[in-house]
C-alpha cells in the first residue's frame, strides 16, 4: 500500500481552481456565502439555547437524602419545572401485578 505524503503546490492548485469555479457559477457563489449567513443569524438570534422552565418529570426509587437534596437543587433552578414526582408503590408480596403468587 503507498502512502502519499500531502503536497501543499497540490492542494493550492485544487484551491485555486475551485475558486475560478466559484467565480464563473455565481450561483454555486451565492450558496457559499448565504448558506452559512443563514445559519449564523439563525443560530445566533432566533435559536435560543437557554432553556428556561423546562416541564420534568422526577422518579426517585429511594428516598435518601441526596436523591430528596438532587430534586430540592432541581427545584430550586430556573431551569426545570417538576410537574410530576413518581413515587414507588410498595410491594406487599413478591408478586408481579396480574401474576399469579404460587410459584412454587
Amino acid at each position: 500500500m503507498i502512502f502519499w505524503r500531502f503536497n501543499f503546490r497540490r492542494f493550492g492548485a485544487v484551491v485555486l481552481k475551485e475558486f475560478i469555479q466559484m467565480r464563473r457559477d455565481r450561483l454555486t457563489f451565492g450558496m457559499m456565502v448565504g448558506v452559512p449567513m443563514i445559519q449564523l443569524i439563525l443560530f445566533g438570534y432566533a435559536i435560543n439555547s437557554n432553556p428556561k422552565h423546562l416541564p420534568t418529570a422526577v422518579f426517585a426509587a429511594d428516598n435518601s437524602v441526596f436523591s430528596r437534596t438532587f430534586i430540592q437543587g432541581l427545584r430550586n433552578s430556573s431551569y426545570f419545572d417538576i410537574i410530576r414526582e413518581a413515587k414507588i408503590r410498595p410491594r406487599s408480596t413478591g408478586c408481579w401485578p396480574r401474576t399469579p403468587c404460587n410459584l412454587q
